[in-house]
């Protein structure tokens, strides 16, 4: 209902602006643009404790934009400059663009759980795309004006900022599931409208330095967009931490970058060589600022892959439980370690005794939990290069070398076993029988883990619960 009652009345407004008489026009302006300060207000008490940060930079920021708007508007009706334009309004405008670009980078931070990249990408998208959208469009139609350098450089900032905050939200609209609500798309619109606002600002100028008043409706359809998602019930997804983006070195995304780092220098080289008026401090200083930043990015994605990489070779490598080597990498470590040749190359193949009483009784957690204290007691019973792996169930195998390695292990195994484990808050006793085997010349990684296997079955016939079985075969 609030929904409908504010687009009802912003759309009226808005769409009526041009009706009003024109010493009446500050009112319907006014009230647009005001009235969205209430709507952020709701928003910001929707929002949780912790996720407010955004609604506080937008509220500020429209505080700002509403300063600079009454400015203008006393400006403009009391015998200054006609539109108001070039004057401390802009300062304002200035500065709420700046807090509405942090809100933008807020919900992206939010949104992807710390999105450093995303809030690279959009300074990335601000730097280019603003420096060719001035430099091709809006300094020659400044320049044929005739427009002072400090109001050229207010709408160069403003330009910039207004296109960072564009780049945020379409980040947020791509690469996130709150992207596709209602509130994100409103907001991003009125971001769009906010741009093309300023761009029409700039180009509309007649030849007294006056804009035309239609440009103002731009700018109250953008404030309108603004407040309707403030307003809209998918609003409280906004701030929601969502899911960290997938942020993969692609060739999508290297060509992204590639070409956001080409663009300016393009843009203005070609315009220079066709004669056209050109920034070339804006080129010098884009590239400066792009080359650093794409740096940055692309190290930061070629990272992220090798972290990825490093966990999946973990996830190939690695049992899920105990984080104990599984079984193929077990596999592949006995079968380098032959390669190597078999002298003293020894294996131990552990089964636990009394696992599944303490795992039936006491439930499948904290069976879970016995393993991993006897993965963590295992780990203990090695040397060096030796390897401990969980081979299945309450399977352990041992890789070692040494011509005491045997003997070794197996003594601190046997003191494993004479102390008890705490699972699920109960002290708990089990024994291990062990089964060893030593390698021999032509043996193949199943011969050694077959004989040790038998070997184990063997041991576990003595059932020892609370002690250490051992057979050499």
């Amino acid at each position: 209902m609030l929904l409908r009652c504010y687009t009802l009345v912003a759309g009226i407004l808005v769409a009526t602006y041009l009706v009003w008489p024109y010493d009446l026009r500050q009112w319907p302006f006014l009230a647009v643009t005001l009235g969205g300060v209430p709507a952020v207000v709701l928003a910001l008490r929707r929002a949780p404790r912790g996720a407010r940060t955004p609604w506080w930079l937008m509220l500020t920021s429209l505080a700002l934009y509403n300063i600079g708007n009454i400015v203008w508007i006393v400006i403009a009706t009391t015998g200054g400059r006609i539109t108001g334009d070039g004057t401390a309004a802009d300062l304002f405008y200035t500065g709420g663009g700046m807090l509405l670009l942090g809100a933008s980078i807020a919900v992206v931070r939010h949104q992807g759980r710390g999105d450093v990249g995303g809030v690279l990408d959009s300074i990335i998208t601000a730097v280019a795309l603003g420096g060719v959208l001035w430099d091709a469009v809006l300094l020659p139609a400044l320049t044929r004006q005739d427009v002072p350098a400090s109001r050229q450089l207010s709408l160069f900032v403003g330009v910039i900022v207004i296109v960072g905050t564009l780049g945020a939200m379409l980040r947020v609209s791509l690469v996130s599931p709150a992207g596709r609500t209602a509130s994100i798309r409103l907001f991003t619109a009125g971001v769009a409208l906010t741009l093309a606002g300023n761009v029409a600002a700039a180009l509309a100028v007649d030849a007294d330095g006056i804009r035309p008043d239609w440009t103002n409706m731009v700018f109250l359809a953008a404030y309108a967009l603004v407040g309707a998602a403030a307003v809209h019930p998918s609003v409280a997804l906004v701030t929601q931490p969502g899911r960290a983006p997938n942020d993969d070195l692609t060739p999508g995304r290297l060509t992204f970058l590639g070409v956001m780092l080409a663009l300016t220098p393009l843009i203005g080289g070609g315009r220079a060589v066709l004669g056209l008026p050109t920034d070339g401090i804006l080129i010098a200083l884009s590239s400066a600022a792009l080359v650093p930043l794409v740096m940055v990015r692309v190290a930061r994605l070629a990272a992220q892959r090798r972290a990825a990489e490093r966990a999946l070779h973990r996830l190939a490598t690695r049992d899920g439980l105990t984080g104990l080597a599984n079984r193929g990498a077990c596999l592949d470590h006995l079968a380098a370690a032959l390669g190597d040749g078999p002298g003293d190359l020894a294996v131990l193949f552990c089964d636990l005794d009394g696992f599944k009483p303490v795992n039936d009784r006491l439930g499948h957690a904290a069976g879970d939990e016995l393993l991993i204290a006897v993965a963590d007691r295992l780990r203990t019973c090695v040397r060096g290069d030796d390897l401990v792996s969980r081979f299945g169930g309450d399977e352990f195998v041992l890789i070692c070398r040494g011509p005491d390695a045997v003997d070794v292990v197996a003594a601190r195994i046997a003191d494993l076993t004479a102390r008890p484990f705490t699972a699920a808050g109960e002290q708990v006793r089990i024994g291990v029988s062990v089964g060893a085997t030593r390698a021999r010349a032509a043996d193949t990684t199943d011969d050694l883990i077959n004989r040790a296997d038998l070997a184990m079955y063997e041991a576990k016939k003595a059932k020892s619960v609370g002690a250490l079985s051992l057979v050499l075969a």
